[in-house]
């Protein structure tokens, strides 16, 4: 097969006819400084509901000052979260032990859960000014908010400067959907 697509690409060359446009594989890497929110659910009636919702890739390495962009090509209008924490602290089931002091940091009304964060931007606790950059440095510890965004249903990307040392893991999850985990390599 393989042998017929590279033939018939030589023969439409030596006849002149315009070069094929080949699109990227399906499983074409994500470019570098970008990670992305990706999949979506499938449901069968009386069988099952999958939800494979995640960042891809899952682990990606950058330098200390680069910018990430989070894209949300998520099949489904859902808010996110990048959260950053400390590894001990990234949940493994569905119970977020620390989600009451990820609501407090983003101000969350918790008396109206359908209302959206107050402050959906949070450097080690303190809120960033509308139009800053989130600074990334700083996971969730019991004494340290740690460095989150809120993602809203209809944002389709997110920018922020991973601003750890060299040597840094920076892992993050999504506080809305704890499996969806990664991890920053800083170099």
């Amino acid at each position: 097969m393989h042998r017929r697509v590279t033939v018939a690409i030589a023969a439409a060359a030596a006849i002149g006819l315009p070069a094929l446009v080949l699109a990227p594989a399906a499983g074409a890497a994500v470019p570098k400084n970008q990670i992305r929110i990706v999949g979506g659910e499938k449901f069968k009636a009386g069988e099952f509901l999958k939800i494979d919702m995640r960042f891809k890739p899952l682990n990606r390495t950058v330098k200390s000052g680069a910018t990430v962009d989070l894209l949300n090509k998520g099949k489904l209008p859902e808010p996110h979260t990048i959260t950053f924490v400390k590894k001990r602290f990234l949940p493994d089931s569905f119970d977020v032990a620390i989600e009451e002091q990820l609501l407090a940091a983003h101000q969350v009304d918790q008396s109206n859960p359908e209302a959206p964060p107050g402050v959906p931007i949070v450097d080690n606790g303190q809120p960033v000014p509308e139009g800053g950059t989130l600074n990334v440095d700083t996971g969730f510890t019991p004494d340290s908010a740690g460095d989150s965004a809120f993602i809203a249903p209809d944002q389709k990307k997110f920018s922020f400067k991973v601003t750890a040392d060299a040597g840094s893991k920076l892992f993050y999850f999504c506080a809305i959907h704890p499996w969806m985990q990664g991890k920053i390599n800083v170099n």
